[in-house]
């Protein structure tokens, strides 16, 4: 697969996820409903995993999460994609526990952040 096709497959995808996903988010109301949503997650995660990508092929940077990295070597981006649906499976499934919005909230602001800094080193 060319590389503008494999490009072009992530910018259909990341539009899809922020269209299915992101707007949901972002219309929740207030900043707290985003900022604990695992709908936010997915957004972010998606940026994430897609900007990274872009990153490590265009050799912009390296993966800085060893555990990341290990996973990337050992079987490519599967493995870290199957893990971030675990993850937002997760957060939909105990939304509603105690504990449950303020874990979400870290997470989120932890993908977050990563995206915006991933997005920032794409020239």
């Amino acid at each position: 697969m060319t590389t503008i096709m494999r490009w072009l497959i992530i910018y259909i995808a990341i539009c899809f996820t922020v269209s299915l996903i992101g707007i949901k988010a972002c219309s929740a109301g207030t900043l707290e409903e985003v900022a604990t949503s695992p709908n936010t997650f997915a957004a972010c995660k998606t940026v994430d995993i897609a900007s990274t990508a872009y990153l490590l092929e265009h050799g912009l940077a390296t993966e800085a999460n060893p555990l990341v990295a290990w996973s990337l070597k050992v079987g490519g981006w599967a493995p870290l994609v199957f893990a971030s649906i675990g993850v937002y499976w997760l957060m939909e499934k105990f939304k509603d526990q105690p504990g449950a919005k303020p874990a979400t909230a870290v997470a989120n602001g932890v993908t977050c952040i990563a995206a915006t800094q991933n997005l920032l080193l794409i020239p």
